[in-house]
């Protein structure tokens, strides 16, 4: 399941990978799945061993989303003690500006006009002024660049945990294990992780501020200063930055949840594989055949459905029964027919030149869709392209943030995606005959290949 998360990704595929890249102990804990993939005669891997290696997966899952979660904590800290710093330095100067106008002037419009005004100029001294907008765009800068770490890392997670509760939900259904249900605490946690979508909305609601404030100031370049302009210009200054402050608090509540949903997830999990693990030990003998067919159809789905569609299917006993208990191995067609049979659309697309399956039709990387026989333009593939550029830029605006903070790591990272630390899965030259290697870079004998 692991192994397969990547081929699932559509849009996100770009960032899928990228996690792996910069965060080498995801990289390694992959690498370890795949070597378990490679094709031997004999299994020398007892179940404990088994049960062990998904327990330290798993944790690694976590610990993932733990480093995610403190760049989070940084980038939204830094906001806010930035904006409640400038918040500050501009009450200050609105204190002064109404003490000035103290003795019944200070209430009418043009003073109120005066006072928004000075929002722009809280110092009243040019190099100072200018300064205070330097920093208050350099901190928009920092902490753009600081959201690509958690993105990327939350998302991997994310997608491993939900591909291998999908798993777990389908190898459950093989040996008759009750599927459980999440818990109050797991519920109440995915209510706080919305919070990040009240964030989202503040952040589209200021992204409209910067813009707004430079189309005020440009006219008084041409035409000189215009109180009015500069008053409306002040109100938008303050209003962006409780915008961004209200961002920061929601973001900071939903990502720790987020997060903390993680940490539970996984310590689920690891207690659902340890009991399917100890219900397989006790398969009758007579019964081995039909729950290993069982367990080779769920492997025929992880190979050729995207992780939305494996959950559907485990969440529909009859659909997962019908596939589970095909006496064929399940080739791509074959799942879309049965699935189009239970009002269960499967979407076909072409991903690493093989045929695979979506609950939705699947999207490139650059927002266009997958139809018949190729990637068409859709009308919200403008939108989605320009947010695919926002992407990159925080991607690379991040490289060298993360290697400032953690340079062990992303030195490791950097020779992993140079091939020096994992090498590609095609033979090395001076490798012997029969000798093959595993996408991780895992060596093995290929015996079938190789003459004895």
């Amino acid at each position: 399941m692991w192994v397969s998360t990547a081929a699932a990704q559509h849009f996100y595929r770009n960032e899928f990978d990228l996690a792996h890249v910069r965060d080498p102990k995801l990289a390694q804990t992959r690498s370890h799945a795949e070597a378990m993939l490679v094709p031997t005669r004999v299994s020398d891997v007892s179940v404990e061993d088994a049960c062990r290696d998904i327990s330290r997966w798993l944790e690694t899952v976590t610990a993932t989303g733990e480093r995610g979660w403190r760049f989070r904590a940084a980038r939204d800290t830094i906001s806010l003690v930035g904006n409640l710093s400038l918040l500050v330095i501009i009450a200050a100067s609105l204190y002064r500006e109404s003490a000035a106008c103290a003795g019944g002037a200070g209430h009418d419009a043009a003073s109120r006009t005066r006072g928004a005004a000075s929002v722009n100029t809280p110092f009243d001294v040019p190099w100072a002024d200018w300064l205070l907008l330097g920093l208050e765009g350099l901190k928009g800068v920092v902490t753009q660049s600081l959201g690509s770490p958690t993105l990327i890392r939350h998302h991997a997670a994310d997608e491993i945990l939900k591909r291998m509760e999908a798993a777990c939900r389908l190898l459950e259904t093989c040996v008759a294990i009750p599927q459980t249900t999440p818990s109050s605490w797991r519920n109440r946690l995915g209510a706080l992780a919305r919070s990040r979508d009240v964030a989202t909305l503040f952040t589209l609601s200021n992204t409209a501020v910067p813009p707004a404030r430079l189309a005020l100031w440009l006219p008084s370049w041409f035409r000189g200063p215009s109180a009015a302009m500069d008053g409306y210009r002040g109100y938008l200054r303050v209003a962006g930055l409780m915008l961004d402050s209200f961002r920061a608090m929601t973001s900071l509540v939903g990502t720790w949840a987020r997060n903390a949903a993680f940490a539970d997830d996984a310590h689920g999990l690891a207690q659902r594989w340890q009991a399917l693990n100890e219900r397989l030990a006790l398969v009758p003998c007579g019964d081995e055949a039909r729950v290993l067919a069982r367990v080779t159809r769920v492997k025929d789905l992880a190979a050729h459905c995207d992780t939305a569609l494996l959950a559907e299917i485990a969440s529909r006993a009859a659909l997962c029964e019908r596939l589970l208990t095909s006496r064929e191995p399940l080739q791509a067609g074959e799942i879309a027919r049965v699935c189009e049979s239970f009002d269960v659309t499967a979407y076909p697309v072409c991903v690493d030149a093989r045929t695979r399956l979506s609950l939705s039709p699947a999207e490139s990387p650059w927002g266009r869709r997958w139809a018949e026989d190729g990637w068409r333009n859709r009308p919200a593939t403008p939108v989605r392209a320009t947010y695919r550029l926002l992407l990159s830029y925080q991607h690379w605006s991040s490289a060298l943030l993360e290697r400032l903070l953690t340079p062990s790591q992303c030195t490791e990272a950097a020779g992993r995606a140079e091939g020096r630390a994992v090498p590609g899965g095609a033979p090395r030259a001076g490798d012997p005959p029969g000798i093959a290697r595993a996408p991780g870079g895992v060596v093995y004998v290929d015996i079938d290949s190789t003459r004895v």
